[in-house]
């Protein structure tokens, strides 16, 4: 490997745990970026309004995703996220609902109780819900269903629409990015089966302290420039041929280098516009790309003159917004305003709302959430639209994901889009980017996975539903 060089294109996450993976090894790494900054998603912005940097949608973790942590240990990255153990649903009267694991049961029954804490749910629904997640975990079930999607299979499962709207919904929207009409079951059984079935951690929630830019453009650029990884920012590649044995890259303002070895690193839209014909030709499945359904998400940032809620954060029922993060007491112009993040996933209907009425609506449903009275003042907003924030996990997306490591050596694709059993998320991203890793790494007869494994399942939900049996067949 020594001597051998590695373009990579796209500094978001995938191209990110690329660099990290491949900075173990003796290669000369290069990170192209066509943006000032790196993080691609989970990035952030500058506004003359307001001193710090402001994140353009908030991006959180779970405990099941050992892949981004993982990431994050290697980086030096712990201290810029905080564990959140308790989670708090909040209902359509206000009343809050904490959920957090018994301190000593085993999964999965150590969320019962927290299940039970739900009031807003009815006795004859939590039973129902119940059955259908029994239905819903062992392995067989992804082969029984197949195909379908998630909200007739709810259907069939005697689910009530309000069971549908207070607690699928509520977990799977902001997981898979659609609406249960439109997602698979597969996918559904993805998030809760790793998510709150396999582990007593795999629920709790990591969430950035400080801006998302700080963390992925600053610090862990500077470990990766410990590391050696040399960063080109603004500089997009305008196309990759291949020519004896080697990638040639045109990049910048007319510049070309070439390499032993090329990551793409970027969304599926961008992908296919990089490759040379030849190149293309080799990888049948990015002809099929423009078919990817994807989903935006909106996130309205509100500043007001007074603090609404204590609570680190919050889901919200029978309401518009679904989550909202507290970011504390942040400076505005000559004052200082409370600043809170409200998140909405697949917020489709959103479109066209102008952003003065829709920040008006969800201090409202906030005011209403929380009791607050007197109603604070909004000092501020803002209202960011990411149109193509993530895929929809749709039943006909699996087949449409290519696989990291392609038919030529040394080529590889990265970005959560591609075959990686798990939805569009930041765990996706960085597992995608250990994948491709592993594909450069196969050239070189390297064959020891880079990334991490993941969380072990409990003795009981072994024993209840054969979970962890698939991946001992793998």
């Amino acid at each position: 490997m020594r001597g051998q060089r590695v373009a990579i294109v796209g500094g978001g996450l995938a191209g990110i745990a690329v660099a990290e993976a491949l900075s173990r090894f003796p290669f000369e790494i290069h990170l192209f970026e066509a943006k000032r900054s790196l993080g691609g998603r989970a990035g952030a912005y500058q506004d003359p309004d307001h001193p710090s940097l402001i994140d353009r949608c908030q991006h959180v973790a779970m405990g099941c995703c050992t892949n981004f942590l993982g990431l994050c240990q290697r980086l030096e990255l712990e201290e810029c996220f905080r564990r959140d153990t308790r989670l708090h649903f909040i209902d359509g009267d206000g009343k809050a609902h904490p959920f957090e694991a018994s301190s000593w049961l085993p999964a999965p029954i150590h969320l019962a109780g927290a299940f039970r804490r739900q009031t807003y749910l009815s006795k004859p629904d939590q039973k129902r819900i119940a059955a259908a997640l029994w239905e819903m975990a062992p392995p067989s079930a992804v082969e029984k269903y197949a195909g379908r999607k998630m909200h007739d299979w709810l259907i069939e499962q005697l689910q009530s629409e309000a069971s549908i709207r207070r607690f699928w919904e509520i977990v799977l929207v902001s997981a898979l990015g659609a609406p249960l009409t439109e997602v698979s079951f597969v996918a559904a059984r993805k998030v809760f089966v790793d998510g709150f079935l396999r582990h007593r951690r795999a629920y709790q929630i990591y969430v950035p302290r400080i801006p998302l830019q700080d963390i992925f453009d600053v610090q862990a650029a500077q470990r990766l420039g410990e590391r050696g990884v040399r960063f080109h920012r603004q500089s997009p590649v305008r196309q990759v041929a291949y020519f004896n044995s080697r990638f040639n890259v045109r990049f910048g303002q007319g510049s070309e280098a070439t390499f032993e070895n090329f990551i793409a690193a970027v969304p599926w839209h961008q992908s296919p516009k990089l490759f040379s014909p030849i190149l293309k030709n080799l990888m049948p499945k990015l002809d099929n790309v423009d078919e990817i359904d994807s989903s935006p998400i909106s996130s309205v940032h509100l500043w007001l003159d007074r603090p609404l809620t204590k609570l680190p954060h919050a889901v919200l029922l029978d309401r518009t917004s679904q989550w909202v993060f507290n970011h504390g007491a942040r400076q505005f112009k000559q004052t200082t305003g409370h600043y809170y993040q409200v998140v909405i996933s697949a917020s489709h209907d959103l479109a066209g709302v102008k952003h003065e009425e829709l920040s008006r609506h969800i201090l409202g449903e906030l005011v209403g959430a929380f009791g607050s009275q007197p109603a604070p003042y909004l000092l501020d907003y803002q209202v960011v639209t990411e149109k193509q924030a993530v895929f929809a996990a749709t039943p006909s997306m699996e087949g449409l994901r290519p696989t990291q490591g392609t038919i030529l050596p040394g080529l590889a694709l990265a970005g959560d889009w591609t075959k990686t059993g798990w939805p569009s998320t930041m765990e996706g991203a960085v597992r995608s980017g250990y994948l491709a890793a592993e594909a450069i790494l196969r050239k070189y007869d390297y064959h020891e996975p880079v990334g991490d494994a993941d969380l072990p399942v409990s003795l009981l939900s072994r024993m209840l539903w054969g979970l962890g049996k698939e991946e001992r067949l793998r």
